[in-house]
C-alpha cells in the first residue's frame, strides 16, 4: 500500500490545497498537540541573545550556574558579534551547562517553508512530497531545539537541492526567468557543496539554456514591437503632414 499517496490525499482534503489535513485517528491529533512551540526571535543577533541569557543575574538561585554563566558571558564579550562560529560553540556550551533555550523561530519558519508539501502538488512530485512530509514532521518535533533544526537542515541539503531544481523548472515554464535564475544559482551552489553531481548539473544547464532561449525570444518580440511602434509613429506623422499640406494648398 502506498502510504505516501494516502498522506497526500489526506493533505489535500476535497482537492482543496487550502483545506486542513484530515486525521485518520486521534493519535495524529495528539502528536500535533504535543509539538513544542518555536522559541521567538526577540534579539537582533546571537551575540545579543547570549549576553542576555547568560547574564549571571538570571541564575541567582543557583550559585554554580551563576559562576558558569559569568564565565560564558565574559567569553561571549571577548568573541564579539562578528565571530559567528565561535559564538555558536559558546552557544552550545551554554545550552548544555545552563539549560537555556536559544531562539529558533527564524530557522523553524525557513525549514517549514522548505518542507511544506503543498508546494510540490503542481506539478506533482511524489519523491519531494514524501521527503517533505518526513522532514516537516521532524522540524515540528524539534521546534524549540536550535541544534536539532540546524542538523535537519544539513541532512536535508539533497532535498533542498532537488527543490531548487524543481522550482527552477517550474519558474521557467511560467516564463519567470529571474526567479528561475535565482533557483539555478542556489542549486549550483548546493550541488558544488555536495560534490557536484553531474546529472544534477546537466539539469541545471538545460534549464539555464531554456532561460536564455526565453529571454532571447522575449528580446526579439520586444524589438519587433518597438519597430512596429516607430513605423506607426512615422505613418501618423506623414499623414498629419499630408493633411496640413492639403489644407495649405486649398487656401
Amino acid at each position: 500500500m502506498d502510504t505516501t499517496n494516502n498522506q497526500w490525499s489526506n493533505l489535500f482534503a476535497g482537492n482543496n490545497p487550502e483545506a486542513e489535513p484530515n486525521f485518520t485517528n486521534m493519535d495524529d491529533v495528539a502528536d500535533i498537540a504535543q509539538y513544542p512551540n518555536p522559541i521567538p526571535d526577540s534579539y537582533s543577533s546571537l551575540y545579543e541573545e547570549l549576553l542576555s541569557k547568560c547574564d549571571f543575574g538570571n541564575f541567582r538561585d543557583n550559585p554554580e550556574k551563576a559562576k558558569i554563566a559569568n564565565d560564558i558571558y565574559a567569553r561571549v564579550k571577548f568573541a564579539g558579534g562578528d565571530s559567528l562560529n565561535r559564538l555558536r560553540e559558546i552557544r552550545d556550551e551554554a545550552i548544555d551547562k545552563l539549560d537555556i533555550k536559544i531562539s529558533t523561530e527564524k530557522k523553524y519558519n525557513l525549514l517549514m517553508e522548505y518542507f511544506n508539501p503543498i508546494q510540490y502538488k503542481e506539478p506533482y512530485d511524489k519523491d519531494l512530497v514524501a521527503q517533505a512530509i518526513d522532514f516537516e514532521n521532524n522540524v515540528k518535533k524539534n521546534a524549540d531545539n536550535i541544534r536539532q533544526l540546524e542538523q535537519i537542515e544539513i541532512e536535508a541539503k539533497p532535498f533542498i537541492l532537488k527543490r531548487s531544481v524543481y522550482f527552477a523548472k517550474k519558474s521557467t515554464e511560467y516564463g519567470d526567468c529571474n526567479n528561475a535564475r535565482l533557483h539555478c544559482c542556489e542549486a549550483t551552489n548546493i550541488n558544488k557543496e555536495l560534490g557536484a553531481d553531474s546529472y544534477i548539473q546537466n539539469q541545471i544547464e538545460e534549464i539555464e539554456s531554456r532561460i536564455n532561449e526565453i529571454e532571447t525570444n522575449s528580446l526579439k518580440e520586444e524589438k519587433k514591437e518597438n519597430i512596429t511602434a516607430i513605423v506607426g509613429f512615422f505613418v501618423v506623422l506623414v499623414f498629419i503632414i499630408l493633411i496640413v499640406f492639403s489644407i495649405g494648398m486649398n487656401k
